[in-house]
Formats: C-alpha cells, structure tokens, sequence
C-alpha cells in the first residue's frame, strides 16, 4: 500500500505596520481568521529589520508614521525584496502621494477608514498577482528550456532555473537508468563529486522513495525528525527540501532535487505549488530530449544502412558492368581475330618484299604496329570475358608484393621514381590466387609510375597494414591526382584518362573483379595535382580448425 505523505502546512505571510495599535490587532485579527500569518510592527525601521531576516508575501503599511514612513519604506522594501507586494493605508491620502505610491511600485493605495472586505479583497489579489508572475517567469523559462533537444544542453539549464524559480541554495536532476535505478545526471550550486555519482534503486533514500511513491516531498528541517525519513542517515545538512517526481504518462522519467542549505527560510506549500508547475514542463522537455535522441540513434543506424545498401548497389552495378562487357568482349574478339589475323600476315609478307620505297615501307610497318596492338586489346578483352575460378591457396602477402616490387624496381630506379617501403616483419596470410593478384598489384604499380612522370620529385610509397579482419595494401603516389568527377568512373570497362595509343581502360576494371573474386575491396583516395592512393583490403586466411 502506498505510503500517506503528510506535508506541513505553511501559510502566506503578511507583515502589518502601522504605528497605531488598534489598527494592527485588527488587521491580525481579521487576516489570521483567513489562515494567514501576520506579524505587525509599529516603525518602518522595525519593518525593515525584520523583511531583512525573514520572508514576507506582502507587507500593509501606513503611509504616516514617525521616522520612516510608507514611501520611504516601500522604496527600502523593493531593494531588499523586489517580489514583496506593498499596500499602502492612509487617512490622509492624495491623488498625488496614490501616484507616487504606484510608480515606487505599491500594489495598491486604499483610504482609510475602509471596509474590512476591502482589504480583504487587496490581499487575496495581490497574491493571485505574485503567483501569477511567479507562474509568468514559470513559463517564460519553459520556453528556454524546451528550445532545447538535448539532454547535455537541457540538463543544466533545469538546474540553475529550478534554483532561480525556487529561490534555492542547490539543486539537481536524477534521471532512471536502463537499468532501473536514479543517478545524478545535472546538478547547480554545489561541487560534491561524491554526490554526483550516486545510484539510488527505487525506494532507496528519499529520490528513491520519492521515485516510488510518485509523490512530491516537502522537507521542512532534517531527515531525523521527519517520520517519514527517519531511518535515512543526511549526506550533507539540508535545512528545507522539496524532492518532485518527474513523470510523463505512467513514465517515470526521473527526479528534481531543489535545497536550501544556506537560506533559514523554509520551502513553503507555495514553492511545492511552484515545483509542480515547473515539474510538469521539464518532465515534458526531457521526455521530448530521449526521444529526440532515440529518433537521432535511429536516424544515423538508417544512414549507415543506406551507405550500405548504396555501396551493395554501386557494387552490384559494376558487377553487372563487367558480366555485360566480358559478353561483348568475347563476341567482339571472336568477330574481329580472323580478318585481324589476316591483316597481320598480308601485312608481314608485304614487309619482307624487296622493291619497296620508304614511304610504302613505313606505311606498311604502320599498318603492323597498329595491327598488333588491336591484337593486344583483342586479347585484353579475351583475358576480361574468360570465366574461370582462380586457383587459390594460402598466400604469403609480404612474399608476392615483393616479388613484385623486384619487377618494377629497375623500371622505377631508371624513371627516377623513390619506391618508398613501410611493410611490417610479419603479416597475416591471405587466400587467393597469387598471379591474378600480382596483376592486379603490377596494374596499379604501372598506374603510379605513369602519374608521377611529370613530378621533378618522384614517390612512390607501399604500406601493409593488419586492420580487423583484412589486410590492408596502400599504393600512395605523389602523382598528378585523378579529378574529382572521375573518381566515380575509374573502375568502369574501357574509361580511361590516358591519351589515345596509351591505354585501353581495362586494367582497373579488370582488377576490380580480381579482388572481388577474392572477397576483397578496392578503394581509391586522390586529390588532383597532389597525388593518390589505391587501397586493396583482403580478408586474412584462418585455418580451418585453427
């Protein structure tokens, strides 16, 4: 059964001043049979002492006095406390002092003899007007806080306007944890580590309890003589307390802690109205704060899925690319060896006549030369469409790259090219097929080498790399770079950014299906006129039952 809370009733309080004593026995009188506490005093001066060690709601003064009188009062009252509500009683009133009275900020100026209803009546509106700008500032501060979509933004802000709305020394936020328990998340005016770590299970301390009970708390002194928590050891001394639950729908979202540890003044029924109203508003913004973050997890998990399901698709079509063209290429190779063969041979016997001019003869060996290089795009295109599965077996990498770095060592040492190593002593072995790789490594190469040919300071660098489960190949150059709207297109059958005679676009192509072949991935990285860098990543071989 759920605990009864038993919150100390702590009415508003009105200080009366006036230097007749009739007059404030009965404003005493007449206010405290409306459940109002009254202290009356007969000197401004005794006033003023008094709002300086205790609070007042609202002060009725009278406008004449000895010594200080109601205007000068009044003025010393807003300086002190600004929020205190002012009537000013007077027999001898004016237009003009009903005037001043107003712009020094008095609530209201009333003639007396009045009727006892009448001031009856000022009271209660000029409460309703303090409530009401306590509620307005309430509100205002909502509209910060609920600007605000994140928790590590939002927290803070609750904290410091929780102290500023409920005139708190302290005060902190504990949200509930995944794992069922309250802890500390924001907290203003105070430094103790110590607290900030804490952890309270539900029923555990007071925001334990309060978290269970779903009920707001007032303290009014210390946990020892509340009955309600006098098993609970005080981790600091608090002299008033108000501990409110923050709940939306049937979901509790946590727990706002407001305290007052250097004020003697305690919380009133009217903070712990104030509470609510302020605990209805940020339980609300932290509830739209998780699940703006919830929505914001989700959305970037459906980003990476759409990355994904992009890079399958980007895959699928150069796939789809290649399976096309290896078709054409077989028929194009099949249609064109025949008559190209024979324009070889006719081409070679013509050559070996011996009347031949110059110029038939150079124009004969240009017809060969250019002969044999269609050949050589033919059997490009023969290599590209044939369809077979690699023969593949564990593979020592720093072995086959190499072997073939020895092959381009002399080509790179005469161009004047600086082939830069950064190969670790050992790698994890890979599974394929080890010449169809060196293709794909000496491609590359040969790239490099041709990117570079223009550069006075020539480089070349390879670097292996164990990341995960792959291993990673890097071929940086210092080249030319590839341009930003051709990065997309390098892999693709027959695209090529050499000029006519030097290139057929097949070479990247072809190693894309390579290392595809071999469950690996190809990526490139280039910044025009700074270089590039061709990464091949291969899954590590594991052996079976090793």
């Amino acid at each position: 059964m759920k605990q009864e809370l038993l919150v100390k009733s702590s009415a508003c309080k009105i200080l009366v001043v006036d230097d007749e004593t009739e007059m404030c026995e009965v404003l005493q009188c007449q206010l405290n049979s409306k459940n109002y506490s009254v202290a009356a005093v007969h000197r401004g001066e005794e006033a003023l002492k008094k709002l300086k060690i205790e609070k007042f709601q609202l002060v009725i003064t009278d406008l004449k006095m000895p010594g200080m009188g109601g205007l000068e009062l009044l003025r010393a009252i807003k300086q002190v406390d600004p929020e205190v509500e002012v009537i000013i009683t007077t027999g001898y009133g004016t237009v003009e002092m009903a005037v001043s009275a107003m712009k020094e900020g008095a609530y209201h100026f009333i003639q007396k003899p009045f009727v006892m209803e009448e001031i009856l009546t000022l009271v209660e509106k000029a409460l309703e007007k303090k409530e009401l700008k306590a509620v307005l500032t309430v509100y205002e501060s909502s509209q910060t806080i609920f600007s605000n979509v994140r928790l590590e933004s939002l927290l803070p802000v609750i904290v410091s306007t929780a102290c500023k709305i409920l005139r708190a020394d302290d005060a902190s936020i504990m949200l509930m944890g995944e794992d069922g328990k309250l802890g500390v998340a924001a907290a203003y005016g105070f430094n103790d580590d110590k607290y900030k770590k804490d952890s309270l299970a539900l029923g555990e301390r007071v925001a334990g309890r309060v978290a269970q009970w779903k009920e707001p708390v007032l303290i009014w002194g210390s946990l020892a003589g509340d009955s309600r928590f006098s098993d609970v050891t005080a981790s600091r001394e608090v002299k008033s307390a108000i501990v409110y639950p923050l709940i939306v729908g049937k979901q509790m979202m946590g727990v706002l802690n407001a305290n007052r540890t250097l004020r003697t003044e305690p919380f009133t029924n009217a903070d712990l109205h104030m509470a609510g109203i302020f605990g209805s508003h940020i339980s609300q913004a932290i509830f739209n704060a998780k699940l703006y973050h919830q929505l914001e997890a989700k959305n970037q998990e459906l980003q990476k899925t759409y990355r994904q399901l992009e890079e399958a698709q980007e895959r699928f079509v150069q796939t789809e690319k290649l399976a096309a063209i290896g078709q054409m290429a077989a028929g194009i190779a099949h249609e064109l060896n025949n008559p190209l063969t024979g324009i070889l041979g006719f081409s070679e016997i013509l050559l070996e006549e011996a009347g031949l001019s110059v110029q038939q003869r150079e124009d004969l060996e240009g017809i060969l030369k250019q002969s044999r290089r269609c050949r050589d795009i033919i059997n490009n295109l023969l290599h590209f469409a044939r369809k077979h599965e690699p023969h593949k077996e564990p593979i020592e990498i720093l072995s086959l790259l190499g072997s073939t770095l020895q092959l381009m060592q002399y080509d790179c040492s005469t161009s004047g090219i600086e082939l830069l190593r950064e190969l670790p002593k050992s790698a994890p072995r890979i599974f394929g097929d080890a010449t169809q790789l060196q293709q794909v490594f000496l491609n590359i190469l040969i790239n490099a080498r041709q990117a570079v040919s223009e550069k006075d300071l020539k480089k070349l660098l390879i670097r292996i790399q164990q990341e995960s489960e792959d291993v990673a190949i890097h071929f940086e150059d210092n080249g030319c770079g590839i341009p930003r709207k051709n990065l997309d297109k390098i892999f693709d059958p027959f695209f090529t950014t050499k000029p006519v005679g030097q290139g057929t676009g097949l070479g990247l192509s072809i190693s894309y299906g390579i290392v595809r072949q071999h469950g690996g991935k190809i990526e490139v990285e280039s910044q025009e006129g700074v270089g590039s860098r061709f990464t091949i990543r291969l899954p590590i071989y594991v052996e079976k039952g090793g």
